[in-house]
C-alpha cells in the first residue's frame, strides 16, 4: 500500500501586490550570463536596463511607482552592457558595474535620490554619468563581480580573459591578478574571514585560491557532471560549501577544510 506524502506548502500562498506598491515600467536588459539580475543595499535597488550606454535604473524601496523610459533619471556611462553589479557592504550609497566594455566603474548613488515622487509618479531629473572611480585591467569582458567581506575598499572581478582579479577600489589599483583558469568562471565566493575565496568554472573545476598569494590551495576537478552553470556557497565559518547546479535538482556538498 502506497504512503501519500502530505506536502507542508499545500496551502501555502501569497496575495499579489497591490499597485502602488509595485515598481513598474522597466524594459529590462536582455543580456544572459551567470550573473544575477537585481541586487539591493538597504536603501536602495538595482536592475539593469535594456539599450545602449549600460543603463542601470537604482531606485527607493520606500518609493514604489512606475519607471518611464527617458524620463526616470538613470545611472549610466560605459561604452557596452552592464554584465553586472554589486552593492559595497560597507557603503549603502555605493554600486560597482561591471560591462562588456572590459571596465569597472564605481558609482555613488545621492542622498537626495529620489527617481520616483512620493506619489509614485516618474520624478524628471538628471541622470548620474560621472563615475567615483574606473577600473581598468581587464583584456575582455568582466562577468562578475563581488565585494570582499571584511575590507572595505576590496573587490573580486571575473573576465571572459579567464583572469580573477583583486582591486583596491580606493585607489583604483590591482592588487593581484588569479591566471589559472582554463575557462570561464561561473561563480566567485569569498570566505567569511576573506582570507581566500572559491570560483565554480566552465571547466567544472572548483578552485580555493588564496587572496593574497593567488595561489590555489585547493582543487576538485570535476566537482559536477553536466553541462549546466555552477554556482558555490559557503556555509558560514563550518569549512564547508554548497555547491548547486542550475536548472538540475541536484544539490552536492562538498568539505573543505575545518
Amino acid at each position: 500500500m502506497f504512503k501519500i506524502r502530505t506536502s507542508k506548502y499545500r496551502h501555502v500562498f501569497c496575495d499579489a501586490p497591490k499597485t502602488e506598491s509595485t515598481h513598474t515600467g522597466f524594459r529590462l536588459s536582455t543580456v544572459t550570463g551567470d550573473q544575477q539580475y537585481i541586487k539591493a543595499s538597504t536603501k536602495y535597488f538595482a536592475v539593469a536596463l535594456f539599450g545602449g550606454g549600460g543603463a542601470v535604473y537604482v531606485g527607493r524601496h520606500d518609493r514604489p511607482g512606475r519607471f518611464v523610459p527617458g524620463h526616470t533619471p538613470t545611472l549610466h556611462g560605459h561604452a557596452g552592457a552592464i554584465l553586472d553589479f554589486e552593492w559595497n557592504p560597507f557603503d549603502d550609497t555605493m554600486l560597482a558595474t561591471a560591462s562588456e566594455d572590459t571596465t569597472i566603474k564605481l558609482w555613488s548613488i545621492p542622498e537626495d535620490w529620489e527617481p520616483i515622487a512620493a506619489n509614485g509618479q516618474s520624478k524628471k531629473g538628471t541622470d548620474i554619468e560621472e563615475s567615483l572611480v574606473d577600473l581598468v585591467g581587464h583584456a575582455k569582458k568582466v562577468n562578475l563581480m563581488r565585494f570582499h567581506p571584511t575590507a572595505a575598499n576590496v573587490l573580486a572581478s571575473s573576465s571572459s580573459d579567464y583572469t580573477v582579479k583583486l582591486w583596491d577600489i580606493e585607489t583604483s589599483q590591482e592588487l593581484s591578478t588569479f591566471e589559472e583558469m582554463q575557462d570561464l568562471c561561473q561563480d566567485i565566493v569569498w570566505d567569511y574571514k576573506g582570507d581566500s575565496y572559491a570560483t565554480s568554472c566552465k571547466d567544472k573545476s572548483v578552485r580555493f585560491i588564496d587572496a593574497r598569494s593567488s595561489k590555489v590551495g585547493k582543487m576538485i576537478k570535476m566537482a559536477h557532471d553536466g553541462v549546466k552553470g555552477v554556482k558555490v556557497c559557503y556555509l558560514g565559518q563550518s569549512g564547508k560549501f554548497l555547491r548547486r547546479v542550475i536548472l538540475e535538482q541536484l544539490v552536492g556538498k562538498l568539505r573543505f577544510g575545518t
